[in-house]
């Protein structure tokens, strides 16, 4: 649970944020067509990433290094490397994570409310935008270097969860910079990307969740 916990608040688990000005409905629809203009066609995204959670209840803050795995249309792989030493994958299945020690497979039905905010979370980073305004207030608040896509969780599971994300992408609009996640306890994640290398060759085992 800790683990699944902390999965959410770093990578993902959720909606998206940190308003200052309300775009217009038709500056959103604009921003997220092209968007997925120039992400028509990606194959698979690899990028390292550096991790900071702050911890609002103890005062603190932890700092992780990774790389994230992405498959299009629909498997994730989130690693972190040691000392944390654990990886997730997030696939048409469901959910699974593996330490050093062991881990777990957890299906659709079974991962409960968490199943639809890791949905949307492969959505975040390579789908199809339009299909989260269905669940979120999305926003632009900034196109400088890129685009700023911010969003508030309107459906009621994913806003128990997550109070606020924001997304940044880089100029050419299919790479993701930079994604903070505010959680509704009050912590918070901010993840930075490195190089992000497009249609690499992956090798279909590392996207293999393990079995049990």
């Amino acid at each position: 649970m800790i683990q699944r916990r902390q999965f959410l608040g770093t990578l993902a688990a959720g909606g998206l944020l940190v308003l200052t000005r309300p775009a217009r409905g038709d500056a959103v629809s604009d921003a997220l067509a092209e968007i997925t203009r120039a992400r028509a066609g990606v194959k698979t995204l690899v990028a390292p990433f550096s991790q900071e959670r702050t911890i609002d209840l103890l005062a603190t803050s932890v700092k992780s290094q990774g790389e994230m795995t992405l498959v299009l249309p629909d498997r994730l792989r989130w690693e972190l490397k040691p000392p944390d030493a654990i990886t997730y994958w997030i696939t048409p299945e469901g959910f699974a994570f593996a330490t050093p020690s062991g881990g777990a497979n957890v299906g659709k039905g079974a991962a409960g409310r968490f199943g639809a905010v890791l949905a949307d979370m492969l959505i975040l980073l390579g789908g199809d935008l339009e299909k989260l305004r269905a669940r979120y207030e999305l926003s632009v608040p900034s196109r400088k270097d890129g685009m700023v896509l911010s969003a508030r969780p309107k459906a009621e599971e994913v806003a128990k969860i997550v109070k606020n994300l924001e997304m940044t992408v880089g100029t050419e609009l299919w790479s993701v910079k930079r994604v903070v996640i505010e959680e509704k306890g009050g912590d918070r994640s901010v993840i930075t990307f490195g190089k992000v290398s497009r249609d690499v060759a992956i090798d279909p085992a590392r996207m293999k969740p393990p079995s049990k």
